[in-house]
């Protein structure tokens, strides 16, 4: 079936969503789908997790600000708008709550949803990201933080490549309102990743909601912090994904979706 599409708005941008697998029906929970950092959702997601998730319940995918069909808006990109962002477009559908699924970016994004809009939030699965960028391999954080430090050989094989970056820029060129801010896209969301806080260990620790935090063994966030993201939330469950990268996680459907049907319907024992 086609999917359908559309634009919900919030403070002053329009951000596009499609709708897998519907109609939305009253009483099912549908999937939200966030997309990593300068992808869009063909890029991210068609052919690997979209299609595998279709499959269990209808999906939301959105394009988030400065990403594909998405515009962009005057001032710095904020985390906190991007939370907004999302639950707009479920207002707009008139969805009570979702099952969130966010990679990286996404995830990150998604953090902030079950934060500031708990209601909204069924559950939450964050791939490949955590609640605050500091969460990442120490070297990675230097590297977003000072463009000009060499990446060791060590973190070479985390980074995305060459072709990941000319797929992203494709993709990029081929859905936004203007085809050639993608460098500037680039720019605007690297400060906000670089200057943002995360969202506070507290509020972390109020989301009642099941959370399923799913990394690669060989990711960008570190394993000691997932283990501490999970120990803070009151029903969380980790998987560390063998021989996987950060950009690997999108293909493991085979092994998250099955993580991710099984999350949402079964809490975790009292710890």
């Amino acid at each position: 079936m086609k999917p359908t599409s559309g634009y919900a708005s919030n403070a002053g941008l329009e951000t596009y969503y499609e709708i897998h697998g519907g109609p939305l029906r009253s009483g099912q929970i549908p999937f939200v789908l966030l997309h990593g950092g300068l992808m869009t959702i063909e890029v991210g997601f068609a052919g690997r997790l979209l299609p595998q998730l279709t499959a269990l319940a209808p999906v939301i995918a959105l394009e988030l600000q400065c990403h594909g069909h998405t515009g962009d808006r005057p001032g710095p990109v904020r985390m906190d708008v991007l939370a907004d962002d999302i639950a707009a477009v479920l207002d707009h559908l008139e969805v009570p709550a979702a099952h969130l699924v966010g990679f990286s970016l996404g995830a990150m994004a998604a953090f902030g949803v079950a934060v500031r809009h708990p209601g909204k939030t069924a559950s939450l699965t964050a791939l490949g990201a955590s609640y605050t960028f500091d969460g990442m391999q120490h070297e990675l954080v230097k590297l977003q933080r000072d463009p000009a430090h060499i990446p060791s050989e060590a973190l070479i094989p985390l980074l995305p490549t060459e072709e990941d970056f000319a797929a992203w820029r494709a993709g990029f060129e081929a859905a936004a309102p203007d085809p050639s801010a993608f460098d500037q896209s680039v720019e605007r969301i690297n400060a906000m990743v670089s200057s943002w806080d995360g969202w506070a260990k507290d509020d972390i620790a109020r989301i009642a909601a099941p959370v399923l935090l799913a990394i690669g063994d060989n990711d960008f966030v570190r394993i000691d912090h997932a283990q501490e993201t999970v120990a803070l939330l009151p029903d969380a469950r980790l998987a560390v994904l063998p021989g996987t990268t950060h950009t690997g996680l999108l293909d493991r459907g085979e092994w998250l979706v099955p993580m991710i049907a099984e999350r949402i319907r079964a809490p975790s024992p009292a710890r």
